[in-house]
């Protein structure tokens, strides 16, 4: 199925994992380099809305295939290759702080189960940006279904996964 559109979570796309703003990975700073270069891949950036506490939800069906120590990304394939979900971009020095891992690695999610709650109004007071890289990390090609800094909510298609040509 090279190059071909793989549609996912019955829908044909990811869904929006919380409210937020979706943005071009170019927009992303911090692990900036990493993320807005597509060095691990190709993606989109969310912008989580302002709340004490948000709770991720996997934007399709599929495998967790890793739970970084502390939450802060989380790794599931959807059936066209792995993509990373990364909670905020300071968040590996947290260890863990303000972030908890609601599914292990093995489990099987549906879109739109929790993943990972964040306390987002304590980590935000501790200056740490919430803009949460999507990135395919096998090669897979991505298209932002919902325009750049457009107002998503969950449940509403964000991007589309597609097949790696290699």
């Amino acid at each position: 199925m090279a190059g071909e559109a793989h549609r996912l979570a019955g829908v044909g796309d990811f869904e929006a994992e919380r409210r937020a703003t979706a943005s071009e990975l170019e927009r992303v700073i911090s692990i900036a380099t990493i993320v807005a270069e597509r060095l691990l891949g190709d993606g989109v950036a969310i912008a989580p809305d302002l709340a004490e506490i948000l709770v991720a939800h996997a934007p399709c069906d599929g495998d967790v295939v890793k739970v970084f120590p502390g939450g802060h990304a989380i790794v599931i394939d959807g059936g066209v290759g792995p993509f990373l979900l990364h909670f905020g971009l300071e968040t590996v020095e947290l260890h863990g702080e303000g972030l908890r891992p609601c599914v292990a690695e093995g489990d099987r999610v549906a879109a739109g189960a929790p993943i990972v709650e964040i306390q987002a109004a304590a980590l935000r007071e501790r200056g740490i940006n919430l803009v949460s890289p999507i990135v395919g990390i096998s090669a897979q090609a991505v298209r932002l279904l919902a325009p750049a800094g457009s107002r998503i909510t969950p449940g509403e298609p964000l991007l589309e996964l597609l097949a790696s040509t290699a």
